[in-house]
């Protein structure tokens, strides 16, 4: 009797340990295939970034999935960017600033100078929308360059180079429109102090130089200036000559009168007619000679004697006016001898 209740009571402690033992070991195993059931649940779940970047340009720092600030800086030359952007999520669609990205790009995001904001949200529609931010600062153009100088009138060659010009004009010209051409249309340029327009600014120009500065501010402040001579000619020097000279026909028109009078009263002007005279007297001479020779030829037709009649008539004439002379000057001189 008491062996058979001895095997019985182990067989129950054996059977109770048994089921202790199975019941202790199974739970465990329930309860981690349960939380692991939940942790691929929420993985499926989340909207998120695994990659944004701007092609071709470094943002400033490394990208990672929980940071969801980003910037970046480019020059002012950049008009436009592509950004590149992924999710892990197969089911959410990528927006930037309201616009769908396609295969994970979007092209031609135009930049502003200044700081340009990109807003990227990735939503599947149906769990909780992420947004991440990228800030891109596009630097001012420092581009204060002309690329020409036009002048109404007078000439120069411009060289991007040379910031110093000079031109000429002629006297007649009294006023120059000058037309400066920015290399960079968001910069100012003024000539003189007035802001230029494409129809230029009219300087006036004096005689002589004048010289004329052009000032361009660049986007970002920095400023460049040129300057430009202008010199104006002066009237012309045979003009000024012509007013001031007395004309010939006035000088030729003064009066001969007294002059002639004081050459006769005086020893140089008896002097002076007596040689008059005798000039006279030989070429009264030479002519009655030469009709003399004339007339020792044979004439030829009646029209030639008459010719030869009239000549020696004329020589006649002049001697006897000679001979007047000739007495009128001796008697002057004696009596200034007498006198003496």
């Amino acid at each position: 009797m008491k062996k058979g209740l001895k095997e019985t009571s182990v067989k129950v402690i054996l059977v109770g340990s048994l089921v202790g033992m199975g019941t202790s070991t199974y739970m465990p195993a329930t309860e981690a295939a349960e939380g692991t059931s939940v942790i691929l649940e929420e993985a499926q779940t989340v909207n998120s970034l695994s990659k944004l970047e701007i092609e071709g340009i470094a943002l400033d720092q490394k990208f990672t999935e929980d940071v969801h600030d980003y910037s970046s800086t480019v020059g002012n030359d950049v008009e436009k960017i592509t950004l590149l952007a992924a999710s892990p999520n197969e089911n959410a669609a990528i927006y930037v600033n309201g616009v769908k990205m396609t295969d994970g790009k979007l092209k031609d995001l135009t930049l502003q100078t200044g700081m340009n904001t990109f807003v990227i949200t990735v939503s599947d529609g149906e769990n909780e929308t992420v947004t991440y931010t990228l800030k891109v600062e596009k630097h001012e153009s420092d581009d204060n360059l002309l690329t020409s100088i036009g002048l109404s009138k007078g000439s120069l060659t411009f060289d991007s180079k040379v910031t110093a010009y000079h031109a000429s004009v002629e006297n007649e010209v009294q006023s120059v429109t000058v037309t400066p051409t920015l290399s960079d249309s968001k910069a100012i340029v003024k000539v003189n102090g007035k802001d230029a327009t494409s129809a230029g600014v009219k300087v006036t120009i004096p005689v002589g130089k004048t010289t004329v500065k052009i000032t361009v501010t660049a986007e970002n402040g920095d400023e460049k200036i040129y300057t430009l001579t202008i010199t104006r000619a002066a009237a012309a020097a045979k003009e000024t000559e012509s007013k001031a000279a007395p004309k010939e026909d006035e000088v030729q028109k003064a009066p001969s009168t007294g002059t002639s009078k004081a050459q006769t009263s005086s020893g140089k002007g008896n002097k002076s007619s007596l040689s008059s005279a005798e000039s006279s007297d030989k070429g009264s001479k030479t002519s009655l000679t030469s009709a003399e020779s004339s007339n020792n030829q044979k004439p030829s037709s009646g029209v030639s004697e008459v010719t030869n009649a009239q000549q020696i008539e004329s020589i006649s004439a002049q001697k006897v006016k000679t001979d007047s002379v000739e007495k009128v000057t001796s008697a002057d001189s004696l009596g200034k001898e007498g006198n003496n």
